[in-house]
C-alpha cells in the first residue's frame, strides 16, 4: 500500500528501494507485536485458551500448563498487516505469500480452535495434510501459469545448489508431488520443533534471514548472475515479506523464551513452516532447505527413526522423541536444549550461505 501510493501518487521514488522497505517492514511487524502481545495474552487468558501438557511428557512440563497459546494469530497478523503496508502489492510473490500465510494459518487456527471447543486432539493428521496438500497446488499452479525463471525447464526442474547449470528436469506432474513433500514436510517439520520455550521460533528466524538474502540476489540481474542464481524476476519483494516475519518472530520470542508466556501453537508453526517451504520452492533452493532448516530436519528425523524402530524392533532409539525431549530426559536444563540447537540452526545457517557461495565458483 505504502509503495503503490508513493509510486502513484507521491512519487516517492526512494520507496523503491527494498532495502529500506524491508527494514521499515521489520521494524513495523516488530513494534506491532511488541505492543500488542501483553494485552492479548490476557485476553486469551481470559477466553481461557491455555496449554493442556500430555501426561507422556517430560515432568518438568507440567509448570507449563495454563500457558496461553495461539499466539501464532498475533505473529502471523503482524506480518500480514505490515506487509500490506510496506509491500508492493502489485507483485506476482506478495500476493501469493498473502494467500498462502492466510491459508496455512486457517489451518493451525482450526486445529488449535478444536482443541479447546470440540476435540483435545485437533484435526486429523489426514485433515491437516488434505489442507497443507491443496496450498501445494496453489504453487503449483502458479509456477504453471506465471513461471519463475526464464525457463518452464529450469521451472520445473529440481536444481543442484552447489554446482551451476546442474539440474534435473521432472516435468510438471512430477514437481507438484515434489512440491507437496517440501512444503507438507518444512511445515509439519517446524510443528514438530515447536515444543519448548522460544526452540521453534530463532530456528525460524534464521532460516527466514537466510533465504531473504537469497530471494534479493535472485531478483537482482547482476548479483545472481555474480553467484551463479538463477534470476527470478520480482523476487526481490520476498525479502520485504520475509522481513516482515523476521520483526514479528523477534518480538514473538520476548514473550515465548524461557519462562514462555505464550506458545504459538498450531497457528503460528504449520503457517510459519509452510512459509519457508513454499519461499524455497519459488527460490528454486529445495535441495539448499534441508540445511537452512538443518535443525528442523534433525527434528523430523528423529520421530521417523523412534517411530520406525518402536514399529519394527518394539524397541526406542530415543529416551523421547522429538529429540530435543530426548535431552530433557537427560537432565539438561530446558534452555540450555534451546540455546544450543540455535546455536546449531545458526551453524546450518552459514553452512548454507558458504554453499551459495560455492555454486558461484564451481
Amino acid at each position: 500500500m505504502l509503495y503503490i501510493l508513493g509510486m502513484t501518487y507521491i512519487k516517492m521514488n526512494f520507496l523503491k528501494s527494498i532495502y529500506l522497505r524491508a527494514f521499515i517492514g521489520f521494524v513495523f511487524s516488530f513494534l506491532i507485536v511488541i505492543l500488542l502481545g501483553e494485552p492479548f495474552i490476557k485476553y486469551l487468558k481470559r477466553k481461557k485458551l491455555k496449554e493442556k501438557i500430555r501426561e507422556c511428557g517430560p515432568v518438568s512440563h507440567y509448570s507449563k500448563k495454563g500457558t496461553p497459546t495461539m499466539g501464532g494469530v498475533l505473529l502471523i497478523l503482524g506480518s500480514l498487516i505490515t506487509t500490506l503496508i510496506v509491500g508492493n502489492l502489485k507483485n506476482k510473490f506478495t500476493l501469493l505469500l498473502i494467500l498462502i500465510t492466510i491459508l496455512f494459518s486457517l489451518i493451525g487456527f482450526v486445529d488449535d480452535y478444536k482443541k479447546f471447543t470440540v476435540n483435545k486432539d485437533g484435526l486429523s493428521g489426514r485433515k491437516k495434510l488434505f489442507g497443507q496438500s491443496l496450498i501445494s497446488v496453489i504453487v503449483w499452479i502458479f509456477i504453471k501459469e506465471f513461471g519463475l525463471t526464464s525457463s518452464n525447464l529450469l521451472d520445473f526442474s529440481i536444481i543442484n545448489p552447489m554446482i551451476h547449470n546442474s539440474f534435473i528436469y521432472i516435468g510438471s506432474l512430477f514437481m507438484l508431488i515434489f512440491i507437496m513433500l517440501v512444503v507438507n514436510g518444512t511445515s509439519n517439520a517446524v510443528n514438530i520443533t515447536d515444543g519448548l520455550d522460544g526452540l521453534a521460533i530463532m530456528p525460524v528466524i534464521i532460516s527466514c534471514t537466510i533465504l531473504a538474502t537469497i530471494a534479493y540476489f535472485s531478483g537482482h540481474i547482476e548479483m545472481s548472475n555474480h553467484l551463479s542464481l538463477y534470476y527470478i524476476n520480482g523476487a526481490g519483494e520476498i525479502m520485504v515479506f520475509l522481513s516482515t516475519i523476521i520483526g514479528s518472530g523477534l518480538a514473538f520470542l520476548w514473550y515465548n523464551c524461557y519462562p514462555a508466556q505464550i506458545f504459538m501453537g498450531d497457528t503460528g508453526s504449520l503457517a510459519l513452516g509452510g512459509i519457508i517451504g513454499v519461499i524455497a520452492v519459488l527460490l528454486k533452493q529445495e535441495l539448499l532447505l534441508p540445511l537452512i532448516g538443518g535443525i528442523f530436519v534433525v527434528e523430523a528425523i528423529s520421530v521417523i527413526l523412534q517411530v520406525g524402530s518402536y514399529k519394527i524392533r518394539k524397541k526406542r532409539i530415543f529416551k523421547m522423541a522429538p529429540i530435543h525431549h530426548h535431552f530433557e530426559l537427560m537432565n539438561i536444563p530446558e534452555n540450555k536444549v534451546t540455546l544450543r540447537f540455535w546455536i546449531i540452526s545458526l551453524l546450518f545457517g552459514i553452512v548454507a550461505l558458504g554453499v551459495v557461495r560455492l555454486r558461484g565458483i564451481l
